[in-house]
This record gives structure tokens, C-alpha cells and sequence, in this order.
């Protein structure tokens, strides 16, 4: 370690153990007392000013539960991701949400660090930066909605899992984290990093779904603007705000499948539309029940004030889902409230560069955010799956090797 302290990147050591300590909550002073050393020792550390002592890294990152192959990475130099509120710091519990800010960078940098390590970065299909200009942003969100669904194919329908499509379509790195109730999820973009979001995991899919559209559009049209989404955070909206929400709307449910749709439903039923039918038709868009009668009666195909008088009747959306078997009741997601939701392209990264031996069980166990127990169980669920054949027999298929080219797999069976 020694050797590798003399030649590493000074400042970039110090901003990782700056933020390692910054996401545990503590200040220069407190680290420095439990060091038996001064604060303006620290200082100069985290400045880079001063090389670390191996045993100060390693009591620095036993202190920050921080993994010392983590900061002592060489390949890039952390950028830091300057997250701002929509709204202002004393809307949320400002000390837990720094340090999520802190997670956050390092999700998006493990990330990266997993593309580098096995040469398999994500790719970002990302489109010029649409300009709002001066007409009305409600306006300019349809328009902008319809390139965008044009620019990826996706036509006018309903769509099966936009997660999969923002990730692997456009190349945005999205992760579910546990934030306070009030924030909807954050979103940061960096040359480096490229364009990052987290959603709130302890929310309802639909939310989640909503927030990450509703970044998606600032993304489009201001995406280095890093912000946070606080729910309920104005009086009165910006119009950056308006597009957005607009956006997220206007993409999920397009004006033309949708009123198609509709209009199939209600002539199948003499002309009636029963709530049955708008539960259904929320499950299908993916969306709350809420959202689908507000764009409905924006589109003239309900009357304005529907959702209105079906609250005010005592209508609940729960027991009605649940009594037509429908999936708006389990959309609420059943993780722990502390649980991290990685990427399945991260996961299946991160399994291959174990599988090359490029990570330890530790280090694996440390990039997917558990135990080594479940991580050696992600492993196999990746590596031996099972599947089943045309003739309805179950098959298992096994990988020898996750990194080796299926080119050079059907030479070596050959």
C-alpha cells in the first residue's frame, strides 16, 4: 500500500475521503479527535496537501465504513455531483439527504468504475439538448414528448418498462434509493458520469415512474442543471416545472393511443365507461389512477371535475383495484426501507468482473450493497439459469464465462 500511496492522486484521494466522511455525518473536528490528530492535519489531507499514512487510510475508512480498494481508485477523479433543490434545503431533513447526495455520487462512480473494469460501458444515445424557447412549456412538453417517443420507436402505445428503455435506449443511469417521503428523487449529469437519477424507492411504482419521466425532461431540455425533486415545493409552479410535469404526462400516456383506446373501450360497452374500465386502463399506462382521470379530462374524453366527484363519493382506488384483480394495489414497492435498488446492467457488470476474478467477494458484496451471502446468490442466479424449452421441459444453462465473446464460445464447442 505504501508504494501505491507515494504515486496515487493526492487530491483525488482527499475529495473520496472528504465525501466518504461528509456522507457519515461528521465534521473535521470529530474525525480528527478520534484520530488523536490535528483538525489542520486532516485538512491538508483532504486538500492533498499531505500523503496519508496506510494506517490512517485504513482507520480512516474502517471510521467512514468505506472500502480502502474504493478510495484508493486510480482510473478517474471523482467529479462531484452538485445536486440543488427545487425548492429550498429547509423543505427536507437536510443532514440525511446530504448524505444521500454522498451515495448517490458513489452509485454513479461504482458504476462507471464496473464499465472501465470490464470494458462494457453503457451506452449514451443521448439527443441535443431540445431548446424551450418562449411558447407555452405545457405546449412545447407535447411536442418534445412526441420527438422523443419518434426518436426511440416506441410509437404512440403504452409502454412495457420505460426504466429498461431510459437505461438502455438513451444511457441514463437510474437507481432507486431510499429517501425522505417529500422527495421524489434527484438527478445530476456530469461529462463524466453522464446523466444519473434516483427515485424514490419507498414510493409507489407510478410515482417512481412520474419522477423519472419528469427528469427525464429536465434532462432533455437543462440537463446540467442538477436538481432534487421535493414534492409540494411551490406555490406557485416555475415553468420549468410546468414542462416537466407535462412532459412526464404527455409521454406516458400519448394523446393519440390513448384516445384510441378509449374510444375502443367505450364502443365495446354500448357507450358506458365504468370505473373498472379507467382502473384497467391506469394499470395498462402504468400509471396512478389519479394521473390517468386528470389526463383524460384534459384530452375532453371525461368531464373536467371527474376525479373530483369520484373522490368526493368515497371512491377508493385500493379496494376497487383489488376487487377487480388488478396489479395498482401492489404497486407499492414491498423493498426494505433502507434497500437500494441497483440496475440490472450494474448487477450483471459487477457479477462479471467477479467472475474474472477483477473483484474479490468482498469488494462484489460491497458494489451490490449487501452481504456476501446474497452476493454469491446473485451470482448464481446470473450464471446458471433456468429456462424452458419448446416442448415445455425445463432446461438449465450454465456460463463458464460471462465476459467470453459468443463468438468465441461457439468456437471452442466446435
Amino acid at each position: 500500500m505504501k508504494e501505491i500511496l507515494k504515486t496515487i492522486d493526492r487530491q483525488a484521494l482527499g475529495d473520496r475521503l472528504q465525501a466518504a466522511r461528509k456522507g457519515r455525518g461528521l465534521t473535521q473536528q470529530e474525525v480528527a479527535d478520534r484520530l488523536q490528530m490535528a483538525r489542520t492535519t486532516l485538512t491538508a489531507i483532504e486538500k492533498g496537501e499531505r500523503l496519508i499514512r496506510p494506517d490512517e487510510l485504513i482507520t480512516l475508512a474502517q471510521l467512514y465504513q468505506e472500502s480502502v480498494h474504493r478510495l484508493l481508485r486510480q482510473e478517474t477523479k471523482p467529479e462531484p455531483l452538485f445536486v440543488q433543490f427545487r425548492g429550498t434545503l429547509s423543505q427536507a431533513n437536510d443532514q440525511p439527504v446530504e448524505q444521500t447526495i454522498v451515495e448517490f455520487q458513489k452509485l454513479c462512480e461504482d458504476y462507471l468504475h464496473l464499465e472501465t473494469i470490464t470494458a462494457s460501458p453503457l451506452p449514451q444515445k443521448y439527443p441535443a439538448a431540445y431548446d424551450l424557447g418562449k411558447l407555452d412549456p405545457v405546449r412545447r412538453a407535447e411536442d418534445i414528448a412526441s420527438a422523443e417517443r419518434n426518436r426511440l420507436g416506441l410509437g404512440d402505445g403504452n409502454i412495457a418498462n420505460m426504466r429498461k428503455i431510459l437505461e438502455n435506449e438513451v444511457g441514463i443511469r437510474i437507481f432507486g434509493m431510499p429517501l425522505p417521503s417529500k422527495i421524489a428523487g434527484l438527478f445530476a449529469y456530469t461529462e463524466q458520469l453522464g446523466a444519473c437519477v434516483a427515485v424514490n424507492a419507498n414510493h409507489p411504482r407510478d410515482r417512481q415512474l412520474m419522477t423519472m419521466l419528469h427528469e427525464y425532461g429536465h434532462f432533455l431540455t437543462s440537463r446540467t442543471k442538477a436538481d432534487i425533486v421535493i414534492l409540494q415545493a411551490y406555490s406557485r409552479v416555475p415553468a420549468t416545472e410546468r414542462f416537466a410535469d407535462a412532459f412526464a404526462r404527455f409521454f406516458l400516456m400519448p394523446a393519440g393511443g390513448l384516445q384510441r383506446r378509449f374510444h375502443e373501450w367505450k364502443a365495446l360497452r354500448n357507450g358506458k365507461i365504468t370505473p373498472t374500465d379507467l382502473l384497467t386502463l391506469a394499470d395498462l399506462y402504468s400509471v396512478s389512477f389519479q394521473a390517468l382521470l386528470f389526463r383524460l379530462e384534459e384530452l375532453k374524453l371525461l368531464p373536467t371535475g371527474t376525479w373530483e366527484k369520484l373522490n368526493q363519493s368515497g371512491f377508493q382506488v385500493r379496494k376497487a383495484s383489488r376487487y377487480a384483480g388488478l396489479g395498482i394495489e401492489r404497486k407499492t414497492v414491498p423493498t426494505r426501507r433502507d434497500e437500494i435498488v441497483l440496475p440490472y446492467h450494474y448487477r450483471a457488470l459487477a457479477v462479471a468482473a467477479f467472475d474474472k476474478a477483477d473483484l474479490s467477494e468482498g469488494q462484489l458484496a460491497q458494489f451490490l450493497r449487501t452481504d456476501p451471502v446474497s452476493a454469491r446468490a446473485i451470482v448464481e442466479a446470473f450464471i446458471d439459469r433456468e429456462d424452458i424449452d419448446d416442448e415445455g421441459e425445463k432446461l438449465s444453462i450454465l456460463f463458464d464465462d460471462l465476459s467470453q465473446s459468443v463468438a468465441e464460445a461457439e468456437e471452442i464447442q466446435e
